[in-house]
């Protein structure tokens, strides 16, 4: 993944003064003094100490962190001005003398800060940067109403021409009941992404209770969907599934601030890959076109090739701009590419023209279901050089859906050092059900290079990842192995999973060399047991 989600802001200043932080974490304590505004808690404090306070920044931190050593005099001077200034309490949780508390809590790494709000019912992640000032104007933001509310229309223009640049999510005229309720639990949770306002006044041609988002250049999209009756759980799916949507311009942009929106949004995603900001500019109005004309199918948004053309890797495309790709989210599908018709290529200024007829015609297709995913893959082997099956992208399929089969197929990556000292294992393990001729037709022992092919309806969470479809199971949803990666472990997986309960260990046991017959002399004896393979060790 090229993006991240780390500030490029704050990596470069913690880059520039990675000494200095150094030699400062190592002179002072992560822990804060005990005369400092900051609230020590623990396992038996915490939860009675959230049900009295609407509004908690809690780090929880290990006293030897060397980031937690960092973050120290900043936590305790913004905890002095947030009690003295705002009556917002900081606190603090050792995780090395209350592990159950920080694992509830998901600590993964230290240091952790936490918002907590409403006695501890709505949780996020503090996502600022870790100076006194960040913390501060962050805490203060959180502790203001997550809706702005106005009673006439003079603060509401005034208000408006300050968010510009912002998306705003505005409720009119509410009334009390579901929907209200609602917008005001989902203003809490993404005040942080959005501004939500509500307009109390009685408004011409609003209805009651009418929630709207409006986009920086965009016409305001009103919510129209009838909820009486449903509960507020369902009525929250509504409304977050239609602010997800309609919160995106018609042709955003994709960065690293943006990107995890787009990914959460699961919406197909068709990026631009653009050389320059006036090439931007030449294709807007045709992607904007295009982004409003299927809203709620297809996202549309631009990507600055210069700093994130490598991605086109990911997508499967090759590295010429400009270029058109779509990525299924969901599905992680992608097409693009070679499936446009009708490429132009300008000889005159030497560079590629997408054909607006053509990107149009392409995109049609798509909606329609009219295009096949391109698929990354190896090229198909003519020969099978062990008895470990060579899968590539484009045999994946046709191997596991195998129903008389029983599939073990391992995905693991060339770099992978867990998947090279598993290799020789494995190519044993295929040995042994090639000796019997029965377990070799009903059982496949494959591999597939997880970076050079596409496979799909498998999530794949670190190599090598090892996974059984057993013959019969029409699905052919994978069985995961979980297991010690030792040969009689494989053995008895592939017996007690697969469809066939093949019996690898008796397999290997009837096909032992057979010793020589006992000779009188025991010496001679003990030489040619020496001499015998040590199979049992396999």
């Amino acid at each position: 993944m090229i993006f991240t989600r780390s500030k490029t802001s704050t990596l470069a200043a913690i880059a520039a003064c990675a000494s200095t932080l150094l030699v400062n974490a190592q002179e002072q304590s992560a822990v804060a003094p005990e005369d400092s505004f900051v609230v020590k808690l623990n396992d038996e404090t915490f939860k009675p100490f959230l049900q009295e306070n609407d509004l908690l920044l809690a780090e929880f931190f290990a006293p030897w962190c060397g980031h937690c050593k960092t973050l120290a005099p900043h936590y305790v001077e913004a905890a002095k001005i947030l009690h003295e200034e705002y009556e917002i309490p900081i606190a603090q949780i050792d995780c090395t003398e209350n592990q159950e508390l920080c694992m509830e809590q998901g600590v993964k790494g230290y240091p952790t800060l936490k918002i907590f709000k409403k006695n501890g019912e709505v949780v996020s992640d503090y996502q600022g940067q870790r100076t006194k000032d960040s913390i501060i104007q962050y805490m203060i933001k959180q502790a203001l109403p997550a809706v702005s509310e106005f009673t006439n229309t003079s603060s509401l223009n005034e208000f408006m021409e300050r968010q510009k640049d912002n998306v705003i999510i505005a409720q009119y005229n509410a009334v009390e009941g579901v929907l209200n309720e609602t917008f005001y639990d989902i203003a809490e949770t993404l005040r942080d992404e959005y501004v939500f306002i509500n307009y109390k006044e009685e408004t011409d041609g609003e209805s009651a209770g009418n929630v709207s988002v409006i986009t920086p250049k965009q016409d305001p999209i009103a919510f129209t969907e009838d909820l009486t009756g449903l509960p507020q759980n369902e009525t929250v799916v509504k409304l977050s599934d239609f602010i997800a949507v309609e919160s995106k311009p018609y042709f955003g942009e994709i960065d690293g601030s943006s990107y995890e929106h787009y990914m959460n949004a699961e919406l197909p995603l068709a990026y631009f890959f653009y050389s320059s900001v006036e090439e931007r500019s030449e294709y807007e109005p045709l992607f904007s076109q295009l982004g409003k004309k299927y809203r709620g199918v297809l996202n549309f948004a631009g990507l600055d090739a210069s700093k994130y053309g490598k991605h086109a890797e990911n997508l499967n495309m090759k590295e010429q701009f400009p270029l058109l790709a779509i990525h299924e989210i969901t599905t992680n599908f992608k097409f693009g590419d070679e499936q446009l018709p009708d490429d132009e290529f300008d000889a005159e200024e030497t560079k590629i023209v997408l054909d607006p007829k053509s990107v149009e015609k392409f995109v049609e297709a798509y909606v329609a279901g009219e295009l096949k995913p391109i698929l990354k893959s190896e090229e198909i082997p003519s020969v099978q050089e062990t008895n470990v099956t060579k899968i590539v992208g484009k045999t994946h399929d046709e191997i596991r859906y195998d129903t008389e089969k029983d599939v073990l197929i391992k995905y693991y990556a060339p770099w992978c050092g867990h998947c090279k000292k598993m290799a020789p294992i494995y190519e044993t393990l295929a040995d042994i059900y090639a000796l019997d001729e029965d377990a070799n037709s009903k059982l496949v022992i494959g591999n597939i290079d997880g970076t050079l092919n596409d496979v799909f309806d498998i999530e794949i969470t670190g190599y090598p990842t090892l996974a059984l479809y057993p013959a019969g199971d029409l699905t052919k949803e994978p069985i995961i192995y979980q297991g010690s990666r030792t040969l009689e472990s494989f053995l008895d997986f592939v017996k007690e999973n697969g469809a066939y309960g093949i019996d690898g260990a008796k397999i290997l046991e009837e096909h032992k060399p057979i010793e020589e017959e006992e000779e009188e002399d025991e010496e001679f004896e003990e030489e040619e047991e020496e001499e015998v393979p040590e199979q049992d060790e396999l």
